[in-house]
């Protein structure tokens, strides 16, 4: 006689194995969503070091040793380690670095005294090369 009182191997073993294979995946929804958020987290600080180097540059680029002439300035063209120090940083254990490109003036632009500034930040992330730009303009202190 059979007793129809309980679930059959069977049917435990069906349901233990739709369960299983649910969430697994909602287990990888939430692994990409968190890969999402930690890359969105390392653009938003990228972007928020372009600005802040933006603004110290619009107080004073000296320090950064640009001149107002076009061209592009990173470690390479620093010639004092604490000017090295400013485009180079480490922030959550990702480097950044800072980039930045003195660009050519329009004829309004140098008679104002004005040379217009872009800043790139690169950084890594899950080893592919990430750049962040913000553009603005320097007064110059001549």
């Amino acid at each position: 006689m059979l007793s129809e009182k309980g679930f059959s191997l069977i049917e435990v073993l069906i349901s233990l194995t739709i369960l299983s294979v649910s969430v697994i995946g909602v287990s990888q929804f939430y692994n990409q969503a968190n890969q999402i958020s930690a890359g969105n987290n390392n653009k938003l600080v990228a972007t928020n070091l372009a600005r802040m180097t933006l603004e110290r540059i619009q107080h004073d680029y000296s320090p950064f040793e640009i001149t107002p002439a076009p061209g592009t300035y990173n470690t390479s063209t620093c010639k004092t380690p604490s000017c090295q120090n400013l485009y180079k940083t480490t922030i959550n254990n990702i480097v950044y670095d800072i980039e930045i490109e003195v660009k050519n003036q329009s004829g309004e632009e140098s008679a104002i005294k004005l040379f217009p500034i872009k800043v790139t930040i690169h950084h890594d992330m899950n080893e592919k090369q990430r750049s962040t730009a913000v553009e603005g303009y320097v007064k110059d202190a001549e």
